[in-house]
């Protein structure tokens, strides 16, 4: 199995399509809030789909960064701790895959031993 294909298929709390810019704000206030309902029980974990281009991803890139930007400033605003990994792939042709997973979930996953 592929790298790519484990994380694609990885089950978790949500998963959002987010290929607008003008998005990020309602999105992080999604994530913001969830982050809050599951902290306490380390089951925080989101798959945000960025939008995949051939030529240019400079788009994912801005939106990934405010994203990243807004939820961490959000959660920090709020005085809560910040336990997460991130894993960034390929999610499909059209897509690029960003997993925020909270720290203690992510040590219980069995990753995969190729590194394709």
């Amino acid at each position: 199995m592929s790298t790519s294909v484990f994380w694609r298929d990885l089950p978790v709390h949500k998963t959002l399509l987010l290929e607008k810019l003008e998005n990020v704000k309602s999105t992080c206030d999604i994530m913001v809030r969830d982050y809050v309902k599951l902290e306490k029980s380390n089951n925080f974990s989101y798959r945000i789909l960025l939008p995949r281009n051939d030529e240019n991803n400079k788009l994912a890139k801005k939106i990934g960064l405010s994203l990243q930007l807004e939820f961490l400033s959000q959660l920090r605003k709020r005085k809560i701790k910040i336990y997460m990994k991130e894993i960034k792939y390929i999610h499909d042709q059209n897509h690029f895959g960003w997993l925020l997973i909270h720290s203690d979930l992510f040590l219980k996953i069995n990753l995969p031993h190729s590194s394709d």
